[in-house]
């Protein structure tokens, strides 16, 4: 069975973008070589989901980053241009579930935070890669929004990079609820 696995960025205090959704200055890190076990992690996944919101920032890159994957974009809203690079989706646990049940690789949960956070709540998210940047943004969109239920993990393994990213991977420890 596949995890579902949150790989994402953060501030140091705990911001994933700017309030007007700006990401730029996950650049800080950029370093000529290093991508910090991205690669890897891509490889090992066969399916992308993410919330409308990240989906309207990263569809308008010059090249769609998630070409050959299986990309899901949950939405509330019934009245979405369609978009070839992806099947957009309301039923996000329905999906996972599926998905969870049928990938031949990990499923990414890219973001954003609301989506994030519905699937914690519903214990579907298994493991967390969270690379830390190192920057105060002091303001912006926050990670995890409370009330999020307590939930344990285990560390998996840690990473400082020269560049001040630190990484670390969580394994969530299931509350033993059918996901």
């Amino acid at each position: 069975m596949s995890n579902v696995i949150l790989y994402i960025a953060t501030s140091l205090d705990g911001y994933i973008a700017k309030m007007d959704h700006d990401i730029s200055w996950l650049s800080n890190v950029e370093v000529k070589g290093e991508d910090y076990g991205y690669r890897d992690f891509f490889d090992g996944i066969s399916a992308v989901i993410m919330g409308n919101t990240s989906f309207q920032v990263i569809k308008d890159f010059d090249d769609w980053p998630y070409a050959d994957k299986q990309c899901f974009v949950a939405s509330h809203s019934p009245d979405i241009t369609p978009n070839d690079n992806v099947t957009f989706i309301t039923d996000p646990a329905a999906t996972i579930k599926q998905l969870k049940a049928s990938s031949k690789g990990n499923i990414w949960l890219l973001g954003g935070a609301n989506l994030a956070d519905s699937l914690l709540r519903l214990d579907l998210v298994d493991e967390l890669i969270l690379s830390t940047i190192p920057i105060l943004l002091g303001n912006g969109i926050r990670l995890f929004n409370a009330p999020l239920p307590e939930l344990g993990v285990t560390l998996l393994s840690s990473q400082s990079y020269p560049s001040g990213l630190i990484q670390t991977h969580y394994k969530i420890i299931k509350n033993n609820k059918s996901a």
